[in-house]
């Protein structure tokens, strides 16, 4: 039993049409799918090539980019181990790591993490060939690089990037599975356990990208023993066996390294997930990030202002003050979700609409910010709604009970025998619950946003192949007055997938514009890079959305005052402190590091109106 080369079979029906003008409606569709690839790659580059050039925010980080940047060049500046424990994804660290260790550029860790989609974007593309054939496999890539979502994160400064890639890994692993168990019978074993052990350390890899994805282990453990049914006890063990292997050997050194670093073995995040936990559910929370009336998210004093909040002592070392810091927020999370049971069950029905929607709830890159910035991305596309309503008629039709997936044309080779089982079918299907269920449960135990809810994509992407196959072959027997053949999709799940699709449509949110907050970390990157006029132009833009945020008006007063504007500035300060006494007359103070920054370009201010041949100096 060999292993097919996905090429075209020569078959009685496709014989029966050669010569006459039955392949030409294929050869059509399939010009026209090679025309669709072409341009959704060229698309693809372009966006990436013109965000890289001209987006201030592919030379400078912000929020969560800023932590991982500084986790990499503490890296670099210790090699390989670094100096500080990760209070973010390290795994993700290490990537910017490698195109930083080149030169000391975030944007080179950019270009690497974008040089890693491609490449995955490929194996999926060529182990999707072997499952589904040519044709169905090419459809489903084109549903991922048509995404809109997928393209926007995998040139940003987060982890969703890596998670997508770790998930797609664990697919183009288990593929292998199913190849080895078409193997001779003395080289089937070997190939399987191989197989499984890849398996294994992507989902390893999965975890340290996302620890959410601890939560698909178990599946990838039920797809393997669904595979080896027939093979015997101890076939099943092994293959579990080198499944677990495969996930220890990939967590291994990032315990190792967070031992040597802090003395604990951690393989997630410092805090343990508590923040993301109370900004889910707290009483402000609707679902998306909010700030809890606690949260900052202000690089460098955000942990200090947490502990001050939450009473915890600030003579811990910095890994133990991160992990009170996440047990206390996750105790205020528990006891609001113990005195508000109805609240939060009506938060988690709120949770998985806004999951299935269209809208992009981006949260540290703004989705609407970019289009302003490069007007022609991100237009058209596959929809999150649609590609889900894809998944579903490509899973209805690929593990239909007591049939073979009859999708492919008849014209292309059988389908890979392993698969064509129902226990590659099996393997298969519980791979995919858990490519589901882990994201899913993340969106739904802690907040939905447009970077939590991306991996969702990957398991109805993998199935839309053969889901857009089965509706073309539809329709075309439709056309052709055939009455319906197996393997087609049932009517229900066509209605089914109908709904979902179109309930995308309907608004999660009602913005039409750039959140504020996307201009004051525009204007914040644009000084950071060098462009301080910039810089004051996306300032005015926030503050002209949100007058009242005496953070915008204490960072304008900066930038004014440093281009010499000690007017504009002085009324900002006006501002800032006429702010911070109304807060403090109401019991709710702003956060003293900004009356102190304040302060300070007060000082300043004042020391140019004395000596005028001094302003130059502190506009440098």
């Amino acid at each position: 039993m060999g292993e097919p080369s996905g090429e075209a079979a020569s078959t009685p029906a496709a014989d029966a049409g050669a010569g006459t003008g039955a392949e030409a409606p294929r050869d059509e569709l399939g010009r026209l799918l090679s025309l669709l690839m072409f341009i959704a790659v060229v698309y693809r580059v372009a966006y990436h090539a013109t965000y890289l050039g001209e987006v201030p925010f592919a030379l400078g980080t912000f929020s969560d980019g800023a932590v991982y940047e500084q986790a990499a060049l503490d890296i670099l500046e210790r090699p390989p181990l670094g100096t500080r424990p990760f209070y973010l994804q390290g795994a993700y660290a290490y990537l910017l790591t490698l195109g930083m260790a080149i030169r000391p550029w975030s944007s080179l860790g950019l270009i690497v993490q974008l040089l890693l989609g491609a490449g995955v974007l490929v194996l999926v593309h060529r182990r999707s060939k072997l499952l589904w054939g040519p044709r169905a496999a090419t459809y489903g890539t084109l549903a991922l690089l048509l995404h809109p979502g997928l393209s926007f994160y995998e040139n940003k400064y987060l982890s969703a990037e890596l998670g997508i890639c770790a998930n797609l890994l664990m697919f183009v692993a288990f593929t292998g599975v199913l190849i080895g168990l078409s193997r001779e019978p003395e080289r089937r074993l070997r190939r399987v356990l191989g197989a499984s052990l890849a398996l294994g350390a992507a989902a390893g890899l999965a975890v340290l990208a996302r620890p959410n994805m601890i939560l698909a282990v178990p599946f990838a453990v039920m797809a393997v023993v669904a595979c080896l049914r027939e093979e015997g006890t101890k076939a099943r063990a092994l293959g579990v066996g080198a499944l677990l292997l495969g996930s220890s050997l990939a967590l291994a050194p990032m315990a190792a390294r967070n031992y040597a670093v802090t003395g604990y073995p951690d393989v997630q995040p410092v805090h343990g997930g508590g923040t993301s936990f109370f900004i889910g559910n707290n009483p402000k929370s609707k679902g998306v990030w909010n700030d809890g009336g606690l949260l900052s998210a202000r690089l460098g004093t955000e942990s200090s202002e947490l502990a001050e909040a939450l009473e915890i002592s600030t003579e811990l070392d910095e890994r133990a003050q991160a992990r009170a810091i996440g047990d206390a927020l996750y105790a205020r999370a528990f006891a609001w979700i113990a005195e508000n049971p109805g609240d939060f069950a009506r938060l988690e029905v709120h949770k998985l609409w806004l999951s299935v929607g269209n809208d992009q709830l981006s949260q540290d890159y703004d989705w609407l910010g970019e289009r302003e910035l490069i007007p022609w991305a991100h237009r058209v596309g596959v929809p999150f709604a649609l590609l889900v309503a894809l998944g579903l008629i490509g899973a209805g039709v690929v593990f239909r009970p007591g049939e073979g997936p009859r999708w492919r044309p008849e014209d292309e080779a059988p389908l890979h025998e392993a698969f064509a089982s129902v226990a590659g079918r099996r393997g298969l299907a519980w791979l995919l619950a858990g490519l589901l269920l882990a994201p899913l449960a993340a969106n739904l135990l802690f907040f939905t946003s447009s970077q939590h809810r991306l991996p969702l994509i990957v398991p109805a992407a993998l199935v839309a192949g053969p889901g857009v196959a089965a509706v073309v072959a539809l329709l075309r027997r439709w056309r052709g007055g055939e009455s319906e053949a197996g393997g087609s999709p049932r009517a229900w799940l066509l209605v089914v997938a109908v709904l979902v699709a179109a309930q995308g449509a309907w608004p999660r949110t009602h913005r039409s514009e750039p959140s504020p907050v996307h201009y004051y970390n525009l204007a914040m990157v644009q000084d950071e890079i060098g462009d301080p006029r910039e810089a004051l132009k996306s300032f005015d833009r926030a503050i002209e959305l949100r007058p009242e945020q005496p953070l915008f008006h204490m960072r304008r007063a900066h930038m004014r005052m440093r281009l010499e504007d000690l007017e504009g500035a002085q009324e900002d300060l006006n501002f800032v402190f006429d702010a911070a006494a109304e807060a403090e007359a109401k019991g709710h103070p702003l956060p003293d590091w900004i009356v102190q920054r304040a302060l300070l370009d007060q000082a300043s201010v004042d020391f140019a109106r004395e000596h005028p041949e001094a302003r130059r100096r502190i506009g440098r």
